[in-house]
């Protein structure tokens, strides 16, 4: 069977969908959400579903996979300094593992923050209380 010319320019998207789109829970579709700023890149974006937070797919993956790397070098850190009360408690080796664990992620951190704050020529990146802030108004649970 030939293929028909779609009429509307998005006609291709919504084939076999209704209008309102699938795969949407009530009141995803509604819009006219107020502009959020794009943690990535800061600039305000409409966004498509009530608990979008990226203004494209491309920013979204951009923070999730910088923020997993990062994660990966912080949280080894992060735990020793903690079971270790930051190097005030357990055997002396330990304790000295916790203060150079604890001093290692203070410096990364302090690093990060400044790179994100460099980012985009200037214009920075959501800082993290603000972007969790974001998360916790949209519904997202870490646990």
């Amino acid at each position: 069977m030939p293929k028909r010319p779609d009429s509307a320019p998005g006609a291709a998207l919504l084939q076999g969908c209704s209008q309102k789109g699938h795969n949407r829970m009530p009141g995803q579709q509604a819009g006219d959400w107020t502009a959020r700023p794009c943690p990535e890149c800061m600039g305000l974006f409409e966004p498509k579903v009530v608990n979008q937070l990226f203004c494209k797919p491309e920013h979204n993956t951009a923070w999730n996979n910088r923020a997993t790397k990062r994660g990966r070098v912080l949280t080894p850190l992060s735990i020793v300094a903690r079971v270790t009360r930051n190097g005030t408690r357990g055997t002396p080796e330990a304790r000295e593992a916790g203060r150079v664990a604890s001093s290692q992620h203070n410096t990364l951190i302090q690093r990060y923050r400044d790179e994100d704050r460099a980012a985009n020529d200037g214009k920075g990146r959501m800082e993290w209380p603000d972007f969790m802030i974001l998360r916790i108004r949209q519904g997202f649970d870490p646990l």
